[in-house]
Formats: C-alpha cells, sequence, structure tokens
C-alpha cells in the first residue's frame, strides 16, 4: 500500500469532521448572530424614545459605552459557544464529567 493511499485513510475522515464542524458553526453562529443584532438594533431604537434630560444624564454616566461593551461581550460568548458546540457535536466529544 502506498504511502499517500495510507495517509489518505487516516487524514480523510479528520478533513471530513473538520469540514462538518466548519459548516455547523458558520450556520448556528449565522442565526444566533443575527437574533443578537436585531436585539442590538431594537436597543438603539428605544434608546432615542427616552426623554432628552434622561438621555443627557445616561450618556454623561456612560450608559451607551456599558451597552457597547455587554453586547460585545455576548456576541464573544455566542461565537465561542457555537464553535465548541458544534465540535462536540461532530467528534462526539460529551463535555460532562466523567462518572466515577
Amino acid at each position: 500500500m502506498p504511502l499517500a493511499a495510507w495517509l489518505l485513510t487516516f487524514i480523510g475522515p479528520l478533513v471530513i469532521r473538520a469540514l462538518i464542524a466548519i459548516g455547523i458553526t458558520t450556520v448556528t453562529f449565522t442565526g444566533v448572530s443575527a437574533t443578537l443584532e436585531a436585539l442590538i438594533a431594537m436597543a438603539q431604537q428605544n434608546w432615542s424614545n427616552i426623554g432628552s434630560d434622561v438621555l443627557g444624564l445616561a450618556s454623561i454616566a456612560g450608559i451607551p459605552e456599558c451597552i457597547g461593551i455587554i453586547a460585545g461581550a455576548m456576541s464573544t460568548r455566542v461565537a465561542m459557544w457555537a464553535a465548541v458546540s458544534a465540535t462536540k457535536w461532530v467528534t462526539g466529544g460529551g463535555g460532562g464529567r466523567s462518572q466515577t
């Protein structure tokens, strides 16, 4: 058996699993990211409905920056969750504690 054929029998399934994990991660992240973006857009629209006095005080207090930081953290967490959960699903890893 040639070396190339032997390597292909071992590497082929790994490449297929990696491509499946990338595809599932992309689909999951796209869906959850679209939902998160819709929530952020709704928050931005409702921000303009606040009274001008309260809006000025909240802007001085840094509330818009705080909301931006929280939204960025949520986006990062969603991306990490999608990548890890898709990889566990494809590889069959439970990720749980061992029963000893």
